[in-house]
């Protein structure tokens, strides 16, 4: 192993074949988390894990390394195929499993995959979980107990866990929602809801369209999906549909796309959504959870309809921990993941699509009409490749671009520079209330990071 921590803010994640995705660190994986469970439970007698996966090529590959790990005595493993990962989070908790395990490289493209965690209660680890993991794998490595991946074959459950529970589970998310007469779009990511958005809509009445919905291993989120939302958009106006969802290929975030093609992230969701949630008395502490990355914008809009902003560090298991910490039950990204406690643990797509479409109906009114007076401020993300992730204040070059960049920006706006938590990223997030200006102070920042650490 190298000095990199194993684990980012969600999970591992890296290019298959490469480190941390590699045959003999996923099979020590797999051993470490057999022994975690037997420590963590001394007097339990057997083990019940699930596997989901979403539809990269080298998901199977990952699986049958994992599985080889895990093929230790008193381990019962269990295959539910290809799910979005709120499904498998949704399924451990339902099969009451001891550990569920998704892999998936969520929104990235199919080279890429990753491997993440839920506890037996739907909750992705925490940082301690994932540091006592993280030992024993180094543990395993030292040891001269190595195991081939050719040793006897493991012998796993592999009767599916039916998806058809998660699909019913969100139904009874909104039990009086009838889609009868809407027109919807939606963007399928070629990833993990393939199988499943289309006919979710249609069964509560929606004319539904879908594109990107034939996965074939290697087309996930390729030019499509969340981070390009703009398909589903032209799509909806030419359809002459009523809206359009965009998922990513795990199916945790969503973005949307209304009559007339205007695009609309989790900022815009969290405000239309928060809007109705306090006017229905739904909204517990009067309170919802955004990250740094959210815009100044959602801040005003929530202060004038008084609603309380509480912000968490970014990464959906980071914006639950503060949900939990205020007592609330609603917070998301501006991602598009969108976290609504009394019904789920993670970021869920098709649920967020839902719910947006309950308040819609309810409401009678468009999104557009809904967030009436969000007023986005200038925003510009900058994300440069590093080679290694340097503390900022100890680069000489960028400590002094940014304490510049504050000063500019003093009570006008808001600097954010953080690293990826999954990818070999800097990001940049300047806010202020001039374009020119942001863009100048997002530059000179990327320039210095460059100069020290850039690839």
């Amino acid at each position: 192993m190298t000095n990199n921590r194993l684990f980012g803010t969600d999970g591992i994640r890296g290019t298959f074949g490469h480190w941390p995705l590699t045959e003999e660190l996923i099979c020590s994986l797999g051993y470490a988390l057999a022994k975690w469970l037997k420590c963590k439970s001394k007097n339990k007698k057997s083990f019940w894990i699930v596997i989901g996966k979403d539809t990269r090529a080298s998901c199977d590959d990952i699986a049958g390394y994992l599985l080889n790990g895990l093929n230790q005595p008193n381990i019962k493993v269990g295959l539910a195929g290809m799910v979005p990962t709120p499904a498998l989070a949704f399924l451990t908790q339902k099969v009451r499993a001891d550990l569920g395990i998704m892999i998936s490289a969520s929104h990235n493209l199919a080279a890429d995959n990753g491997i993440k965690f839920f506890n037996r209660n739907g909750f992705k680890l925490t940082g301690k979980e994932e540091d006592q993991i993280e030992k024993l794998i180094v543990s395993f490595l030292k040891s001269k107990k190595k195991k081939s991946s050719a040793a006897k074959k493991y012998k796993s459950r592999t009767e599916s866990i039916a998806p058809k529970h998660y699909i019913r589970h969100l139904k009874n998310c909104v039990p009086r929602l009838d889609l009868t007469g809407m027109k919807i779009v939606v963007d399928c990511a070629n990833g993990a809801v393939s199988p499943f958005a289309q006919k979710l809509f249609a069964d509560l009445g929606a004319d539904t369209s879908a594109l990107h919905n034939c996965p074939d291993g290697s087309n996930i989120n390729l030019n499509c999906g969340s981070l390009h939302p703009e398909h589903a958009g032209v799509y909806v106006k030419w359809k002459k549909a009523d809206i359009g969802f965009s998922f990513d290929g795990d199916g945790d975030r969503v973005i949307l796309a209304d009559r007339c093609g205007r695009i609309y992230h989790g900022d815009h969701i969290m405000a239309l959504i928060a809007k109705h949630f306090l006017k229905s008395g739904r909204l517990k502490n009067n309170t919802l959870v955004a990250t740094s990355m959210s815009n100044f914008g959602l801040d005003k809009f929530l202060d004038n309809i008084g609603v309380r902003l509480v912000r968490a560090d970014v990464g959906d298991k980071f914006v639950l921990k503060k949900i939990l910490e205020k007592k609330g039950n609603f917070g998301g990204e501006q991602s598009g993941h969108i976290i609504f406690l009394d019904h789920a643990k993670t970021g869920d797509g098709m649920l967020t699509a839902l719910m947006v479409l309950d308040v819609l109906r309810e409401s009678g009114k468009s999104i557009a009409e809904l967030i009436k007076g969000f007023k986005e401020y200038p925003q510009l993300i900058r994300n440069v490749k590093v080679k290694e992730k340097r503390d900022f204040k100890k680069m000489p070059g960028v400590r002094e671009k940014v304490q510049a960049a504050e000063a500019a920006l003093k009570n006008i706006g808001r600097l954010v520079l953080r690293y990826s938590g999954t990818e070999n990223l800097a990001r940049i997030m300047v806010e202020g209330d001039n374009t020119r200006k942001i863009k100048r102070i997002a530059e000179s920042i990327a320039k210095a990071i460059e100069e020290e650490i850039g690839i």
